[in-house]
This record gives C-alpha cells, structure tokens and sequence, in this order.
C-alpha cells in the first residue's frame, strides 16, 4: 500500500495511505453516474414543463461545477469519493481551503477531458505522492479514509470533575494541535513494531515538547492524551 508522508507545521511526520488510481477512477466513474442521472431527471422534467432551453441551462449550469461544490462543502469528497472511502487532503496535514479545490477543478480540463484522464494517471502513477497535476499545483492529494487512523469529529470532550491540570504549558495549545495529537495516538495504535512505536512516539514527543517549552518522562502516548485532556480542562467552561 503506497503512503504519503506528511510533514505537519509542527514538524511531527505522520503518514496516510494513498488512494490508488483504481480507486481514483472508480470514484470518478461513480460521479459520472451520478452526474448523468440527474441530468436525465433534469431533462424529463424540463420536457415535462415544456421550458425553453435557457431555463435547462440553469438547471444543468451546477452540474459544471459539481467536483468543486462537493469537495468544498463536504470535507474533500464527492459523492464517488465518499463510496470510495478516499477524500482529498493538502500534502501539508492541513484541511484544504476554497483555493485549493477550485485549482484542483479548473485542472480537470487538463487531467481528464482534454486527454480522456490520460495526463492524470500518467501523474499520479510517476509521482510519489499520488498527484495529478491539479493535486501539484494545489499542494493536494487523495488518501484513504477507511485506514485505522480515523480522528473524531469533535475538538472538545469530557474531562471528569475532579481532573486537574497536569502541565499548565498546556494553556498555549491551540485548536489546531489537538488534531495533531489526536493523529499521533492513532498511529501509535497501529504501530506493530514496539522499536518503530517507540523511536516515532520519543521523536513527537520531543518536538511538542520543543515547540510548548516543557519537558516530561511521560510515555509519548499517555502524554498526547494528557495534553488533549488537560487542553478540554482548560476549555471546558469557555
């Protein structure tokens, strides 16, 4: 299974499955199922009305932008994408922003329809991280969503009454770590080599603890988990 290494902002690497070109196409395919279905709704509906072509237009005009839509407004996924278990991510470890999609989209005419999808597998298959030329100029790629690696929904959590505070340098994490943590725990548990586990877990633990001015003897992932609770301690009645 092909894997992208992603370098965080908080220079911790973590690495993610990428999705195959098989998974890629079928997902496509998918979404032209569906692009085709509505279109034919679309166009029963306006012979049943008997509306002029300009009003079809409108109807169809959304359909043009249906990958960037999607992918905006539901996390880095169509329709295709989301059957497929794979979405869209920045190379980065962020979440993509607007920016990035409508790249990816307006490269589709080079990828996909001016070549028949030939330039984007050709990308893909030749690069290291699973980009088509769209994913390089947007700084994305496609990774698996299905791995054992999955985060929760949600920033915040419960904490019980009577926890307290176990490192008060938690107070300068920002919402934007606790995704990092919460990625870290999870590759820890898949980790099967306790060698691997271990060199991995001492080398985020030392780079957080860097970056937060603190130090600890505390096993990496019982330290993650600290900072991720004491983080909702902190924030609990805010």
């Amino acid at each position: 299974m092909s894997k992208i290494g992603i370098e965080t902002t908080q220079n911790v690497h973590l690495s993610f499955p990428l999705a195959s070109v098989g998974e890629r196409i079928a997902a496509y395919l998918l979404d032209m199922v569906f692009i085709g279905v509505c279109m034919f709704f679309i166009a029963m509906i306006i012979g049943f009305l008997g509306e002029a072509f300009e009003i079809g237009f409108v109807f169809l005009l959304p359909l043009l932008f249906y990958s960037l839509l999607f992918e905006t407004f539901m996390n880095g996924q169509t329709p295709g994408k989301r059957i497929m278990k794979i979405k869209v991510c920045k190379v980065d470890g962020d979440a993509p922003g607007f920016i990035h999609y409508l790249i990816r989209w307006m490269f589709r005419l080079v990828d996909i329809t001016l070549t028949n999808g030939v330039a984007a597998i050709l990308t893909i298959v030749i690069g290291e991280k699973g980009q088509r030329i769209g994913d390089i100029l947007a700084k994305t790629t496609v990774v698996k969503t299905n791995h054992t690696m999955k985060l929760t929904n949600t920033i915040l959590s419960e904490v019980p009454e009577n926890y307290q505070l176990v490192f008060p340098e938690s107070r300068k994490i920002e919402d934007k770590d606790l995704e990092l943590f919460k990625r870290v725990i999870q590759q820890l548990k898949t980790m099967n080599d306790p060698v691997e586990k271990l060199t991995f877990g001492l080398k985020a633990r030392a780079k957080v603890m860097e970056q937060l001015g603190m130090k600890t003897e505390m096993q990496p992932e019982q330290f993650f988990q600290t900072l991720i609770d004491d983080y909702n301690f902190i924030h609990k009645d805010l």
